[in-house]
């Protein structure tokens, strides 16, 4: 009898552990419901999307490559897939996707800019500083030109392949030295040890490598140009020499 009763008991225990569960699951599926239809409210909607960090890289291209509109709710916008699908244009670096509440998405970018250009074939390679191919084009892009330096192989987001690493290494170590010091070559042309480095089309800085280089470095070359772009003079001859000696011949 005793058994029985017990028996009894264990059976309403387990009865009422289970309507405990039933009550407790169901009270978590409302308030599931409930907080999905909470955050998907008219507040939630976004109706803006702000873009920081670009120069070269129109915000339009960005908001297309980002899939992002206004008019969705804001907790549907999954910012990791956002910044994945911006970065898949290589003249982007890095890129942060995220949501500022209640209604208003962020998207901050870093760009990565071509540095220098080659010619293969009718096609234009343009290169980082490290020579990672940004970009094939079929007309001359806004960077540096550098000639006499022939392509073996170039692949988008690959490094670029050369028949005379020697002086594709020459060059690449101006540019980056063009940059640093606040100057911009057109074209530029090594051979052996000589450099013409072209300002404008008419407009060319002619010496060693190791003088072009010194005077870049040393401001001189950029003060001789900065005194012709004043003038409006653009065709002529900077010859450079030992010294961070730099003359000017019309």
């Amino acid at each position: 009898m005793e058994t029985d009763n017990r028996k009894q008991k264990n059976i309403k225990k387990k009865k009422r552990r289970k309507k405990r569960y039933l009550l407790r699951f169901l009270i978590l599926i409302l308030v599931c419901v409930g907080a999905y239809f909470l955050l998907h409210i008219e507040y939630f909607t976004v109706d803006g999307i702000t873009i920081a960090g670009n120069k070269d890289i129109s915000d339009k291209e960005i908001l297309k490559l980002s899939e992002l509109e206004t008019g969705e709710n804001i907790f549907d916008i999954h910012p990791m897939a956002a910044q994945r699908r911006i970065k898949k244009n290589l003249y982007i670096e890095d890129a942060d996707v995220s949501r500022k509440l209640p209604n208003m998405v962020e998207i901050v970018v870093k760009e990565r800019s071509g540095k220098a250009q080659f010619i293969k074939g009718k096609k234009y390679i343009v290169t980082d500083n490290e020579g990672r191919v940004l970009d094939i084009a079929k007309e001359m892009q806004k960077v540096t030109l550098i000639e006499n330096v022939k392509v073996d192989r170039a692949r988008i987001d690959k490094e670029i392949r050369v028949e005379d690493t020697a002086v594709y290494k020459k060059s690449m170590d101006m540019v980056a030295n063009m940059e640093a010091g606040d100057l911009y070559f057109k074209r530029l042309l090594i051979k052996g040890n000589r450099v013409e480095a072209y300002v404008y089309d008419g407009l060319v800085c002619k010496g060693t490598y190791d003088e072009v280089m010194a005077s870049i470095t040393s401001g001189a070359l950029k003060t001789v140009v900065f005194d012709l772009y004043q003038k409006d003079i653009k065709t002529g001859t900077i010859n450079i020499g030992g010294n961070n000696y730099c003359s000017f011949t019309p």
